[in-house]
């Protein structure tokens, strides 16, 4: 589904990202993982249009997407989410999720200036939807809360949701379990589980190891820079450079 080919960002003398090439295959949840700092936002910026490499490629259902902006690559299919709140706070979580709905609405522009029919059948269609979304990440509660008045946690849990409303083939997941209780950390990884059983492809940046060994089928392991390990949990693992670099000894 996607590739990377040698991707490299250099800030400066800074080499953000070295030469990487990864592969993620369609379905399931793969992981990426590494110390602060190994360059692992950079390579979902580089991805997602947010950064241009200073070399390399980005090919995503055999379409090169190589610095291509942020909204083209979303509307191709990719979504992501960010480490900090990227909700419209001034919104309620069901307008934000409505709004989201909105890179899958099929009328053009004409019919919704003109609030024809279709533009109204189809606008009621994704409210809708946003509530059958709001039930599924246990929001319901919550859908006529404006999102800067949420928990931090349920804002995080929102964001999710928000980039699954835009109806996603590769869903991209910076830190998501990052400030989440941990009645809200067993919440989302059921969650994004049952999104990977669906047949989504989830990718996740994430710290909590026990999640991330439970959840992935695949798992990439950025160094500061360098992609130095990638297969199963079992065999991340139980990996010497791994250990060495990031998990610690307690994990082999």
């Amino acid at each position: 589904m996607l590739r990377v080919h040698e991707l490299t960002k250099q800030f400066g003398k800074a080499v953000a990202l070295n030469s990487v090439s990864l592969e993620i295959g369609s379905a399931g949840v793969h992981g990426l993982i590494g110390p602060n700092g190994s360059g692992k936002t950079t390579f979902f910026n580089l991805v997602t249009g947010f950064l241009s490499p200073t070399s390399g490629r980005v090919t995503y259902q055999d379409k090169d997407i190589t610095g291509m902006p942020p909204h083209k690559i979303s509307r191709l299919g990719i979504a992501r989410t960010f480490q900090n709140s990227s909700n419209y706070s001034n919104l309620t979580a069901r307008e934000n999720l409505a709004t989201a709905t909105r890179n899958r609405i099929g009328t053009n522009w004409l019919p919704r200036l003109l609030h024809l029919r279709s533009a109204r059948a189809e606008e009621w269609e994704h409210r809708n939807l946003a509530d059958a979304i709001l039930e599924r990440f246990g929001l319901r509660e919550f859908a006529n809360v404006p999102a800067a008045d949420l928990p931090g946690g349920t804002q995080k849990i929102l964001g999710v949701a928000i980039a699954f409303a835009s109806g996603p083939r590769l869903l991209m997941l910076d830190e998501p379990l990052a400030g989440l209780n941990s009645g809200e950390k067993v919440q989302l990884m059921e969650i994004i589980r049952g999104l990977r059983d669906e047949g989504l492809t989830l990718l996740l940046i994430e710290h909590d190891m026990k999640a991330i060994m439970q959840a992935c089928d695949q798992i990439a392991v950025l160094c500061y820079g360098d992609l130095i390990a990638e297969g199963t949990p079992n065999k991340i693992r139980r990996d010497p450079a791994t250990i060495r670099a990031y998990l610690g000894e307690e994990a082999a």
